[in-house]
Order: C-alpha cells, then sequence, then structure tokens
C-alpha cells in the first residue's frame, strides 16, 4: 500500500477546509506569543503596554486568538458529520481568516507603535460574531438541537470579548478579568462536553474495540450542574470556601470519568493518551483550586493547569488527530516524533505548574523553562505539520 496524491491539478488548497488555514494560524501564533512573551518576560524586552496590562494581553491572545483559531477550526470542519451534509462556504471562511488576521496584527502593532487598540477590538469583535453566525446557522437550519448548547458557547465567548475591551476601555469595571475568565471556563467547558462525545469513541476506536470506554449519565449531569456552580461562583462572587468546595466535588467527578475511559494499552498511542492526559490537567486544576483552601497555592497554578496543562495540551492533540485523518493519512500510524512533540510540551505544564510548588524562589526559572519547552514542541508541530496543511489530500492505493 502506498500513499499518492489525486489532487495534483487542485492548486492552492489552503481554503479547501477550515481547519487548514485555521490551524496554520494556531500553530505560527502559538509560536510568536509564546515568544514574545518569553523575550518580555524572560529577557526583558521594552514593549508598550500602556493600554493593557501584560498578563492580560498573554491571556487574551492565547484565548481569543489562538485557542478560537483551533476551536474555529475544528468546528467548522466536523459539523459536516453532525448535520450529514457538506457546507461549501468558502466566502465566509475567507472572511473569518481575515479578520483574525487583521485582529491579531492590530493588537499586535499596538505594542510596538501608536495604533490604538481600538482598530483590534472592531476586528476582533466582528471575528467572533461572524464565527457565532456562521457555526449557528446550519445547524438551527438542520433544526439539530442537540448541538445548540454549543452554539450558545460560542456566543457568550463572542459576548466575553466585547466585555473585555469595554473593561479596557474603562466603561465597565473588572470588564477585563470578567472577559478573560469567562472566555477561560466556557473554552475549558466546551473541551469537557467535546472530549465527554470524541474521547471516548478515540479510545475505543484507537484500540481496535478492545476496551470499551464508560460514560454514566449521573456523571454528565452532575458534571454539568457544578460545572456551572463553579463558573457563577468563581466569577460574580468572593466566597473562596465555596469554590474550592465545589472545586472538590468537580474532582471528583472527572476522576470518574477518567476512571471509566482509562486502559493502561492507551500509553502504546500518542494520539490517545495526549487527550486522557490533557483531559486530566483539566482535573488537576480543580484539585489544586480545592486545595487552595487548605494551602497556599496561588492562584496562576490551577489557571496554568487549566490553560498550558489542560487547553494546550488538547489543542496540539486534537490539531494531530485531525490534520491526519482529514488530509488522507492513516491516524493509527501517526508520526513517531508525536511522542516527543506531546511529552515535551507535557514537561513544560509539569514544570509550570508543580515546580513552583516545590521552590517559588525560581518562579522566573520556572516560567523561563516551560515557555521554552511549549516553543520547542510547538516548533517541531509546524514543522511536521504545517506541509501536510499546504498541500494537497492524498488517498491510499493498494
Amino acid at each position: 500500500m502506498k500513499l499518492i496524491n489525486k489532487n495534483n491539478d487542485q492548486g492552492f488548497t489552503v481554503f479547501e477546509t477550515p481547519f487548514r488555514p485555521f490551524f496554520i494560524l494556531a500553530a505560527i501564533s502559538s509560536l510568536f506569543y509564546m515568544t514574545i512573551w518569553t523575550l518580555f518576560y524572560t529577557f526583558k524586552l521594552p514593549l508598550d503596554f500602556e493600554n493593557i496590562s501584560p498578563t492580560m494581553w498573554h491571556a487574551h491572545e492565547m484565548l481569543f486568538g489562538y485557542t478560537m483559531a483551533v476551536i474555529a477550526g475544528f468546528l467548522l470542519t466536523v459539523e459536516k458529520y453532525w448535520l450529514g451534509k457538506n457546507i461549501d462556504d468558502k466566502s465566509t471562511l475567507v472572511a473569518l481568516v481575515i479578520l483574525w488576521i487583521a485582529a491579531r496584527v492590530s493588537i499586535s502593532l499596538t505594542l510596538i507603535t501608536n495604533i490604538p487598540y481600538q482598530i483590534g477590538a472592531i476586528f476582533d469583535c466582528l471575528f467572533m460574531i461572524v464565527l457565532t453566525i456562521r457555526v449557528s446557522y446550519p445547524i438551527i437550519n438542520a433544526k439539530a438541537w442537540d448541538k445548540m448548547g454549543l452554539v450558545a458557547h460560542i456566543a457568550i465567548i463572542a459576548a466575553a470579548n466585547i466585555v473585555f475591551y469595554l473593561g479596557l476601555s474603562g466603561l465597565l469595571s473588572s470588564g477585563q478579568y470578567l472577559g478573560v475568565y469567562s472566555a477561560l471556563y466556557l473554552i475549558i467547558s466546551i473541551i469537557l462536553l467535546m472530549g465527554r462525545r470524541m474521547i471516548p469513541i478515540f479510545i475505543r476506536n484507537g484500540l481496535e474495540f478492545k476496551f470499551d470506554p464508560k460514560n454514566w449519565r449521573v456523571i454528565d449531569i452532575l458534571s454539568m450542574v457544578f460545572f456551572v456552580v463553579f463558573f457563577i461562583l468563581d466569577l460574580f462572587f468572593t466566597s473562596a470556601k465555596a469554590v474550592s468546595i465545589i472545586s472538590g466535588i468537580l474532582v471528583l467527578i472527572y476522576s470518574i470519568r477518567l476512571y471509566g475511559w482509562y486502559s493502561n494499552k492507551i500509553w502504546s498511542k500518542p494520539l490517545l493518551w495526549v487527550l486522557f492526559v490533557a483531559y486530566s490537567w483539566i482535573a488537576v486544576g480543580f484539585g489544586l483550586k480545592f486545595l487552595t483552601l487548605y494551602f497556599n497555592i496561588p492562584d496562576f497554578l490551577p489557571l496554568h493547569s487549566f490553560t498550558y496543562g489542560g487547553i494546550g495540551i488538547m489543542t496540539i492533540g486534537f490539531m494531530s488527530r485531525v490534520i491526519l485523518g482529514h488530509t488522507g493519512r492513516n491516524v493509527f500510524e501517526p508520526p513517531k516524533i508525536l511522542f516527543w512533540i506531546f511529552s515535551i510540551l507535557f514537561a513544560g505544564a509539569i514544570v509550570r505548574v508543580f515546580f513552583p510548588l516545590m521552590d517559588i524562589s525560581r518562579y522566573q526559572i520556572w516560567i523561563g523553562v516551560s515557555l521554552l519547552l511549549w516553543i520547542v514542541s510547538f516548533l517541531i508541530f509546524a514543522v511536521v505539520y504545517l506541509p501536510m496543511l499546504f498541500r494537497p489530500r492524498i488517498e491510499e492505493e493498494t
């Protein structure tokens, strides 16, 4: 059996499927943002953060820039499988890509020029609004009401982005905090929802149906209820004790879910264990938030368990799988270097979250090391995967 290219006459293929341009942008932006953050935070590169705090810029761009690029590419690609039909809408895809690029470039230029941040804000909010409409329209048209929860997530993230910019302009007190943390928890919720549906399927298929992962309805209900309670308490109330208790309950819920999915055979397959590990980092994040009630654990440690460990590892895992499967390659025989791509990023999460618990005095060092490991991981990912995204789909020939 060999792989052949049956589409040599296709020409420019980047916009043939939505995941291609958005995953290209995601990989590039991940490297760009983490490199800029390393140069600023570790090597003191002088940047103009007059209008926005450095940490808020970093958080906003990693969530609304990098992560939303991954989510947009994924959702617009899998919708044809959910709805049972192809949706050929390249003009909207091109418009979304242009809006995303315009937003990211404009916001980045505010750090080195006199360009007002309002320009980037307009492009950014338009991107999220158009994405919400684009995701929701075919779902509503097909009356696929079971997918409306996902549409609601994207719509609220779009609203959170507006709230962020209202806070940045001084029109809404705590707007930046509410915008960023609302988006963070909604993205975590998307991962929990999609992970609950897709990770067991991937594990079952990847282990050749020799293991049947389990989901329990009661766990699904409890997960949804207590996550909503956590979201409300953590963003709009100041009861640290209540947030800690709810976080502890969520740790138990997600641990049971992971137990139902677990087989020791996943460790021989990087595309399986990467998703399991990423989901586990979310549980670790809630565990750390639970322990803040009893120990002096800084808030940034559970935060980075959610972001670096949960979102970072999950997104690179999903991109790796989607690119292989949707470019005609065999997901059951992925590039061997995937093990190292995922392992390096996993090591970075360990350094970022757990090393400060052992020695907070070297915190600057731990941040620098974790940033370097992220950059190395995504650089290898880009070298391996970006060529696949620029080339036409390949087919198998026996």
